[in-house]
């Protein structure tokens, strides 16, 4: 009620300054209609306002000029001087009222009677000369009300009208004052220490802060603005659906931009609208099912940094997730078997769908399935995001997040071919730096996809997508992480990145912005214009939407029955060139390796990953990479292995016929085609059962050598360490294994670990287990072998 009133006050002395000068014209020439029509459009407007606002007193002076006025425009009265003074002294009583009432004071003095009484078209002339004086005693009586006023009136703010447009091109000025500021303060600091000028700057620069903060709080406005009919459209729709709800608002003190109240209007009267009608139930079954019969509408609005959440939630049915599919699959959005594969959270999404509803029936509150589709497409062209969770019988909860202003936008700068363009920082998930060795890059089509963090994921390179090159690859290259509001994530490949800083966007040319590549333009703090990039629509034009929202309607025939599952594959193309594929139930990850870790010995090869020894299949018949490999981690639920590949292709489906292979390669299952080609398929349980192996550990076992053995220090100790075992640094380290010489006095209990005895008796060259002649190699390396106990 404050800001009402407030609004009354500020309305009537604009009102009264706009018609002050028509009343003096009126009074010079009564008969002036026009005029006449302005002062009676005032007190009229004046009568209705305290009528609101129970200002009794108030509402009889301006009834009464209204009344006289009404019969002068009807022609039954003549305007005379003493009607004109009456009027005017009716007038100034409403304006001297209306600053007690800014005020917070009680109405200035008495003799309103006195005032409409000189309205009677009786009143002589000294009635009017009383009137006069009335108005003049009045008017002195009230000096002191007057000096009170004028008191109270210093701390009590006047307000003024403007127009947005008249904010705007002063904020645009304040922006363009700062940048100078900015370009004035790096020539500064090239030309050095100057006292003389750096003092006044720093105070320019206070003054330019504080400026540009006021200007930007013109045109912030409390939330409640938005609020106040929440209630109204609350109770109607409720009472038209029969159903009884409560709303519950809070955070109405939060102030965000204008123009944001006004984009997020339609947004959230759409998910009322869907809360009231879908979401809450009838008084009946919301009692049958143990629930309070009134339904409750929670609003809150928080505000986190330049962000402001608002959270929507009902305590209704929730979302019928079975309901939703179906109705998806019979408009065509997605086929049974995409539906039956979606997660809970995929499911949700589809009230995101364009042309999709759950209401059984079209009314002229829902069912033309038209509203969550424009929703979040309003968000995000905005720059905001909208989040659903529903559980079933408990409720729903909508979570919107949107930027506190649409004239200044954190954004990022980056470089592609010599020029910069800005991306809105709230779509930024993360940098990285294309030579960064997590990256895997691959191609598909004419698409290119990077792997990183074990997710593959779009990417496009932002001088192609602008137009600047053709066919430019983004290896190597500096990625952006993108996520839309939708949550999908893609990534830009630039040339650079250049800097963060909050930018002061502005509208582009409609030619240029009907391109959907720009959401603006800027100025970056040297003067340089760049242009501000519009993700969502790059994304939406190179097809990185949402799977769900992208993927084209297909109807299966219903005549038609799956006999058999469809097998998920990983493609890839081996070392020898050729394209192969793996069950994706068996490939753990994908790795890049050192080509030094690999070690191949004849047939045997084997390669260390994460400090693990694991063997190595697929790395003959082509030349290998220079320094590093790519491998599929493969693993069969207890034996791991690794698969060197040249490159990996994509994930795809086995829905053809497999054809049994030849005797070329026996770890061959079968050809099959995918995308119209041939794929040798990967027989995994033969390749496991002959390469398959526990893991074994890169930590080398201990092995003691005879102490102060000349001959063990130049002959064993290399062939030990060969055999994958490591030497005891110090007589006090524990050993695995301990090698002694048949003439060692030391018993053989003083010894960690198992004892490997050796002798020197050339005419008895024969090794048992337990006396091994010291060059009988393989013998050694058998006893080796055999001491790890089992211990891979």
């Amino acid at each position: 009620m404050d800001d009402l009133l407030a609004e009354f006050v500020a309305e009537t002395r604009e009102m009264l300054e706009a018609i002050a000068g028509e009343i003096v014209a009126w009074e010079a020439d009564p008969a002036d209609r026009a005029r006449l029509d302005g002062i009676f459009r005032f007190v009229h407007t004046v009568k209705g306002n305290c009528g609101f606002f129970d200002f009794p007193r108030l509402e009889k002076l301006s009834h009464a000029a209204e009344s006289v006025l009404a019969e002068v425009r009807a022609g039954r009265r003549v305007p005379d001087v003493g009607l004109v003074n009456a009027v005017l002294a009716i007038i100034d009583r409403i304006s001297q009222m209306a600053d007690a009432i800014d005020a917070g004071q009680d109405l200035p003095g008495t003799g309103d009677d006195d005032l409409i009484a000189a309205l009677e078209p009786d009143a002589t002339e000294a009635e009017g000369d009383g009137v006069g004086a009335a108005a003049s005693g009045a008017t002195m009586q009230d000096d002191t009300n007057e000096k009170t006023i004028g008191a109270h009136q210093t701390v009590t703010p006047r307000s003024i009208r403007l127009p947005v447009e008249l904010l705007d091109r002063v904020m645009s000025g304040i922006s363009d004052m700062v940048l100078a500021r900015n370009d004035l303060a790096r020539r500064l600091r090239d030309a050095g220490a100057q006292p003389t000028i750096d003092g006044p700057f720093e105070r320019l620069t206070g003054i330019l802060t504080d400026v540009r903060e006021a200007v930007t709080r013109m045109r912030m406005q409390r939330i409640e603005h938005l609020y106040n009919a929440l209630p109204r459209l609350v109770r109607d729709l409720s009472a038209d659906l029969g159903k009884q709800v409560m709303i519950d608002l809070e955070g109405g003190d939060v102030e965000l931009d204008r123009e944001m109240i006004e984009m997020i209007r339609d947004p959230v009267t759409h998910i009322i609208r869907n809360a009231i009608d879908h979401g809450i139930e009838t008084p009946a079954t919301r009692l049958a099912a143990g629930k309070r019969e009134i339904g409750l509408l929670s609003f809150a609005a928080r505000q986190s940094g330049n962000k402001i959440t608002i959270t929507i939630t009902d305590d209704g049915r929730g979302l019928d997730l079975a309901k939703l599919a179906s109705k998806a699959v019979a408009a065509h959005i997605v086929s049974q078997r995409e539906a039956d594969e979606m997660s809970r959270n995929q499911l949700q999404q589809l009230i995101f769908e364009p042309g999709l509803s759950t209401a059984d029936t079209v009314s002229n509150v829902s069912g033309r399935g038209v509203g969550m589709d424009v929703v979040r497409a309003n968000l995000e062209k905005i720059g905001g995001t909208i989040q659903v969770r529903s559980k079933a019988g408990e409720g729903t909860l909508f979570i919107l997040e949107i930027p506190l202003t649409l004239s200044i936008v954190a954004g990022l700068t980056v470089g592609a071919e010599g020029q910069r363009f800005a991306i809105p920082r709230s779509y930024v998930e993360e940098i990285v730096h294309g030579a960064a060795a997590s990256l895997e890059y691959s191609t598909v089509g004419d698409s290119e996809l990077v792997t990183f963090r074990g997710k593959r994921i779009a990417c496009l390179s932002l001088a192609n997508v602008l137009g600047m090159t053709r066919g430019q690859s983004v290896r190597g290259k500096t990625l952006v992480l993108v996520r839309l509001g939708s949550g999908d994530l893609f990534a830009v490949a630039v040339d650079r990145i250049y800097d963060h800083e909050d930018l002061v966007v502005k509208p582009l040319a409609p030619a240029v912005m009907a391109t959907g590549v720009y959401a603006g333009t800027t100025l970056l703090d040297d003067g340089s214009p760049i242009l501000m990039l519009d993700m969502p629509t790059i994304a939406q034009q190179n097809g990185l939407v949402s799977e769900v929202r992208l993927r084209p309607a297909s109807v299966e025939p219903e005549d038609v029955e799956v006999s058999e599952k469809t097998r998920p594959v990983m493609l890839f193309v081996g070392i020898d060139g050729r394209r192969r594929a793996m069950d994706m139930d068996i490939v753990r990850r994908i790795d890049i390796a050192p080509v030094a870790a690999i070690d191949i010995e004849g047939a045997r090869a084997q390669i260390v990953i994460d400090g693990e020894i694991l063997p190595l299949v697929g790395a003959y018949g082509g030349a290998m990479p220079a320094d590093k490999l790519k491998l599929l981690r493969l693993s069969d639920g207890t034996c791991e292995l690794a698969y060197a590949v040249r490159e990996v292709s994509d994930a795809a489906v086995i829905d053809s016929a497999i054809v049994p292979a030849g005797a070329d390669d026996d770890l061959i299952e079968g050809v099959t085609l995918i995308g119209g080609e041939p794929v040798g398929i990967i027989d995994g349980m033969k390749l496991f059962a002959r390469h398959g192996s526990p893991p074994q550990s890169s930590v080398p076992l201990v092995c003691r050598l005879p102490a102060a053995d000349g001959w063990a220090r130049t002959m064993l100790e290399p062939l030990v360490k060969a055999a994958g075992y490591r030497l005891a640094a110090s007589d006090d380290e524990a050993a695995d294994v301990t090698i002694l010489m048949e003439n060692d006095d030391a018993e053989t209990s003083d010894h960690d670990g198992q004892i490997i005895c050796l002798h020197a008796d050339a005419e008895a060259p024969v090794s048992t287990a337990d006396r091994i002649y010291r060059y009988d190699r393989d013998a050694l390396l058998g006893a080796l072998r055999t001491a790890r106990g089992g211990r891979p």
